[in-house]
């Protein structure tokens, strides 16, 4: 027991050593047991080839620090790119623990609770949007908490880049708001804080920021907002949404939470004792941002999707911690931290480094990436010596060929100009471009799917469009020795 209460009353050490783990644990497993990044992680890096203030979906950031990570370390430096985002948020909640007046150990013992959490360990290595918020949010919570606390004006410019760069990832980020008035609030700081000119400085700082994007958007019709919306609209929103889609919400986040909820019970059994909620605003930054999207929910009926929360429970060691006083259950806190971490390792491991082996149908990570790309290459400079400029295809197989192919082509995605705002359907016709989609995931299968069915109006807006011989890829690793189908064809250049 000494031993544990040494580690936990050394939180440079110990965060040291948490940072390791997940920098070389979580970087190297994926980079070992994937031959192909995930979806969200190509998307990502198919934007970011292009160099764009905006995308179809999402604002640029989430787009530009995966392009520059893997060009200066391939998909290595993708995850690797996670794991900052989650070293760098736990490290702003052991300072926001401290700003809220924990003792060291607390905050430690609150930072360490995160890796119970499946968002900071599991699923943290596909980076998406979500991901690259965690340390903005955690960050913009202690500059807000510390610019009010303290009166400082460099923390009120801390916030307002904070809110930008969040916003600049995913617009769903100027939810870390929520939990921070509802702190102020909680803290009798909230007049104090609606009456500082800091508040004020920070928004104006945000706006202007943020405004490059803003423009490419009004440029760009609104894309990243109407395409949200057409997609929302083409579900019906029945009564019965408006409650259980919150309901389902919630009761998804509390099973993901189920860990951290367990050690707090054990907590307040093992210590008989509880104190009581304080006014530290801990249960606000815990709480706010998974109420405000509920409450969004129940207006609106729309169904939150359950990654959106990756950054929300961020402060929950914060608000659980001195309130069960878990820092007095060492032995209980590690074990669950080893238990957690191996079943997320262990699982991980067996799921995309065995999985090849023992499923048929491989996972989007299982893919044959480099091999993929370099065959959709290879069969256009058969028949042009030119780089190969753009590549149609759904934003998977396009990205892929787009990341691991050695021209990098632009992906029209899906076909669709609207989604693909950086090109144009001239230049597309005058250098010409590749199709590629999947036809059946078992190549010996008559089932297959047609040029026709994947991409209706390409063969009537490219008249000069050629099917080609299909391409058969082995899957990587497979024992069956199957091997994947995809349908190829070839628009000419015009020129």
């Amino acid at each position: 027991m000494s031993k544990l209460n040494d580690i936990l009353d050394n939180p440079k050490k110990a965060l040291t050593i948490w940072s390791a783990y997940h920098l070389i644990v979580w970087t190297f497993l994926p980079w070992l047991c994937n031959s192909c990044l995930p979806l969200d992680s190509i998307e990502a890096v198919m934007w970011g080839s292009q160099w764009q203030w905006g995308y179809d979906k999402h604002p640029p950031l989430s787009a530009w620090t995966p392009e520059l990570m893997t060009d200066l370390m391939g998909d290595g430096g993708l995850y690797l790119l996670s794991q900052l985002c989650v070293v760098i948020a736990g490290l702003g909640i052991y300072r926001l623990g401290r700003r809220l007046n924990l003792s060291a150990r607390q905050s430690l013992v609150a930072v360490l609770l995160l890796d119970t959490i499946y968002y900071y360990q599991f699923i943290s290595v596909e980076f998406n949007v979500n991901i690259l918020q965690m340390p903005l949010w955690a960050w913009g919570w202690y500059f807000g908490i510390d610019a009010v606390s303290r009166k400082k004006y460099g923390s009120w410019i801390g916030l307002g880049i904070c809110i930008a760069l969040g916003a600049l990832t995913k617009y769903i980020a100027v939810f870390l708001l929520a939990p921070l008035f509802a702190a102020w609030w909680q803290r009798g700081e909230l007049k104090k804080a609606l009456t500082s000119p800091g508040l004020y400085l920070a928004g104006i700082l945000s706006i202007l920021v943020f405004l490059p994007h803003l423009i490419w958007m009004k440029n760009h019709d609104w894309i990243t907002i109407t395409y949200g919306l057409r997609r929302g609209a083409e579900e019906e929103t029945l009564w019965w949404h408006h409650l259980w889609n919150p309901l389902e919400f919630l009761l998804t986040q509390a099973a993901i939470l189920a860990p951290v909820i367990i050690v707090a019970v054990i907590g307040k059994v093992r210590n008989r004792t509880s104190s009581p909620p304080g006014k530290d605003g801990a249960m606000g930054l815990a709480l706010g941002a998974f109420l405000a999207i509920a409450l969004l929910s129940l207006a609106t009926g729309m169904a939150p999707v359950t990654m959106w929360a990756a950054p929300m429970p961020l402060a929950v060691g914060l608000w659980l911690v001195p309130r069960f006083e878990l820092d007095r259950i060492p032995r209980t806190l590690l074990t669950s931290m080893v238990v957690m971490s191996s079943v997320f390792v262990i699982g991980y491991g067996v799921t995309y480094g065995l999985g090849p082996k023992m499923r048929d149908k491989p996972h989007r990570v299982n893919y044959p990436g480099k091999a993929l790309a370099a065959a959709v290459e290879e069969r256009w400079h058969e028949k042009q010596n030119a780089p190969l400029q753009y590549v149609i295809g759904d934003e998977f197989l396009g990205g892929i060929v787009n990341h691991y192919g050695a021209d990098e082509p632009a992906v029209m995605i899906r076909g669709d100009l609207e989604r693909s705002a950086y090109l144009t359907e001239e230049q597309v016709r005058k250098n010409g471009a590749m199709v590629i989609w999947l036809k059946n995931r078992n190549a010996e299968q008559e089932q297959q799917v047609s040029l026709q069915w994947a991409f209706p109006d390409l063969p009537e807006r490219y008249s000069s469009l050629k099917e080609l011989p299909d391409l058969i890829i082995p899957w990587p690793r497979n024992s069956s020795g199957l091997a994947g189908r995809y349908g190829i064809a070839y628009i000419p250049p015009s020129n």
